[in-house]
Parts: C-alpha cells; sequence; structure tokens
C-alpha cells in the first residue's frame, strides 16, 4: 500500500514538470513588462505635461490675463509676463508635473518640470 502511493505521487510529480520553471519565469517577465509600460507612460506624460502648458501659454498670450480658467491655477500651472522695451510682453508658463509609479523596481516617483513660453505683441 505504502509503495503504491509512493508511486501515484512520482508520477503526479512527474507529470508536474516544468510549471515551477514557468513559475519562475513569469516573476521576471511581469516586473519586465511594468518596467516598459513605466518608460512608455513617462515619455506620453512628458509629452502630454509639455502640450498643454504650451497651449495654456499661448492661449494667455493671444486672449490676455482674463482668458484662464481657475482650473489652471488649481493644476498647478504658474504663468507669469515679463514686459519687453519695445512693446508687448513675454508669456512664461511652468508646472510641476508627477507621473504615477506603476512598477515596484522605482524608488520615487517620476517628476518633472514642464515650462512654456509665448510672445504676446500687443
Amino acid at each position: 500500500m505504502n509503495q503504491k502511493r509512493n508511486r501515484y505521487f512520482y508520477t503526479l510529480f512527474r507529470s508536474q514538470s516544468g510549471t515551477v520553471e514557468s513559475a519562475l519565469v513569469l516573476i521576471p517577465t511581469i516586473l519586465l513588462f511594468l518596467s516598459v509600460l513605466q518608460i512608455a507612460a513617462s515619455v506620453l506624460g512628458r509629452g502630454v505635461a509639455v502640450n498643454e502648458l504650451q497651449g495654456e501659454v499661448s492661449r494667455e498670450a493671444l486672449l490676455g490675463a482674463s482668458s484662464l480658467s481657475s482650473t489652471d491655477q488649481s493644476q498647478g500651472q504658474v504663468i507669469s509676463r515679463q514686459a519687453l522695451p519695445g512693446g508687448g510682453a513675454i508669456v512664461i508658463g511652468s508646472q510641476k508635473v508627477l507621473i504615477p509609479k506603476l512598477t515596484p523596481l522605482l524608488i520615487f516617483q517620476d517628476q518633472f518640470q514642464v515650462r512654456g513660453i509665448a510672445i504676446d505683441e500687443n
């Protein structure tokens, strides 16, 4: 009876060959996928943040200070005007952007400063 049970477990474990290797490969594969996803999200997030801020700065230069909505200030955008000697102004905007952390391999959250500039000729 004991020998029969041992033979049963032997055949059971023998049929499961390769499952440990696939489980060990799964963890690095998931980490690699999350790392690539983090890099893609960071690059896309930077591009979107730059375009969004540049659009707000250009809108400010074209339409004036009264066109800014209150939601722009809540996003942390700082837009200032520097007067030019011949008339007009340079409109400069900056914003601190945080990209969410998707992978456990990063110690700190990805953050960067975005700047946009436009010239108001009026």
